[in-house]
């Protein structure tokens, strides 16, 4: 019976033999190392450099969330009709025009283009999640996607660590500039590698798809009506989806802002916190991606949610920085269980989530549904932002308590209507 660890080395090399994992791994990391120099202190940038008020950050979050909503749906039915690598390509490039706007914005008039741009680019989040689930081995996705995000959040380690001393050093200002220019040639180089290297899954995967269900029905279904004969447990996913995406929009882009202003933290400080979480999650993804291709995936995503809304609510309830050091240690825990609840302002992902729902919803209809989720809940969660501001600047601490509560609504629906898929017994790792 194999161990923990050969199931982990073994995953590793069957994930990263195939070029399209390589070819979407390694850009995605590049991006992440250059993203992490702005993205992080945006709100701090909008506030100390341009004098934006957190009334304003609400709206131009609410802006691109608003932005990026209306390129989801049509984003996933793209990537269902002319593949996923071309709508890859395509968003790919609009990452390399939008942080040119932003670079030069004087006011945040100026900011609104280039967070449209960069809204739009999300267009292909359904074909990207598409080809990654559509490349990896079907009896091991929960593995697969722990291996994937474990290469991918390596660079997660260490950034905010590394980018808080950076802004320490060099400022808001000229720090986040000199981001914004590196991050640019970063997504110029993955436009190209995405373009050389990555191979067209769709048609492969509904030929397969056939093979195992003798026929592929060759009636075209409206979007609304593929969503509907859907199983109820994707509908259960997606009201989580919705209320996540809500709380989360909510509080992710004051919290930087509350670590500093209210908590009383440095950059160098806050981005340590990041880096300690990461450093818990990232070896996790891989350890939790084994066991959900064995055990009970619901299991691992009620306790991720469960633990959840401790993120928000962490600055809130300690003010001395070694009990944070132990809260963050936490909240790595509740990322790395893989239950879909990511930092940085993501509410879908996980080996454990993205593996239940690519084994509920056919590839057929993989792309519309992906983007249905992602703009159903994007259009609920459009007044998270405004809300969020409104409620920093009346009370700070009323943002991260309301934050958290909402978020812990998603709880009594993954216990009473999310089920796990039926899959063919493989007997759990002997632990090491």
């Amino acid at each position: 019976m194999p161990s923990i660890a050969s199931d982990v080395t073994s995953t590793l090399k069957e994930v990263f033999s195939n070029r399209n994992i390589v070819a979407i791994s390694s850009t995605n990391m590049l991006y992440t190392i250059f993203n992490g120099f702005w993205e992080l202190w945006w709100s701090l940038y909008l506030l100390d450099v341009l004098g934006v008020s957190p009334i304003i950050i609400g709206l131009l979050a609410t802006i691109q969330n608003t932005s990026r909503i209306l390129f989801q749906l049509p984003g996933g039915m793209l990537a269902d009709r002319i593949g996923r690598k071309k709508v890859i390509v395509y968003g790919t490039a609009m990452r390399v025009i939008a942080p040119i706007f932003l670079y030069f914005a004087d006011s945040w008039y100026w900011v609104v283009p280039g967070m449209i741009i960069n809204a739009c680019a999300s267009i292909y989040m359904p074909a990207f999640n598409a080809l990654i689930a559509e490349s990896l081995p079907k009896d091991k996705r929960g593995a697969g996607f722990g291996a994937y995000r474990f290469m991918t959040g390596i660079p997660s380690i260490f950034m905010p660590l590394v980018s808080g001393y950076w802004l320490d050093i060099m400022g808001i200002e000229r720090g986040v500039k000199l981001g914004l220019l590196m991050f640019i040639v970063a997504a110029a180089i993955a436009v190209v590698i995405r373009q050389i290297f990555l191979s067209e899954t769709l048609e492969g995967e509904i030929e397969k798809e056939a093979e195992e269900n003798t026929k592929v029905e060759e009636e075209k279904i409206g979007m609304i009506d593929t969503f509907k004969q859907q199983p109820s447990t994707v509908w259960a996913m997606l009201a989580i989806t919705i209320i996540s995406g809500f709380a989360m929009r909510m509080t992710w882009a004051f919290l930087s802002l509350y670590a500093r202003d209210v908590v009383g933290l440095s950059t160098t400080q806050y981005g340590a916190l990041q880096s300690i979480a990461m450093f818990i999650s990232v070896p996790l993804y891989l350890v939790s991606g084994v066991v959900a291709d064995r055990m009970s995936r619901k299991n691992l995503i009620l306790l991720a949610r469960g633990l959840g809304p401790f993120d928000s609510l962490s600055l809130f309830l300690f003010n001395d920085y070694t009990q944070l050091i132990g809260a963050y240690g936490v909240i790595g825990v509740a990322q790395g269980i893989g239950g879909g609840r990511l930092r940085t302002g993501g509410f879908m992902g996980g080996p454990a989530w993205n593996s239940l729902l690519t084994d509920l919803v056919p590839a057929k209809d993989r792309g519309k549904v992906l983007g249905l989720m992602g703009t159903v809940s994007g259009l609920l969660g459009i007044p998270g932002s405004m809300v969020g501001g409104y409620l920093y600047e009346t009370s700070p601490d009323l943002l991260l308590i309301s934050g958290s509560l909402l978020e812990a609504l998603s709880i009594p629906i993954i216990i009473f209507f999310l089920k796990d898929t039926k899959r063919k017994q493989i007997p759990p790792p002997n632990l090491p």
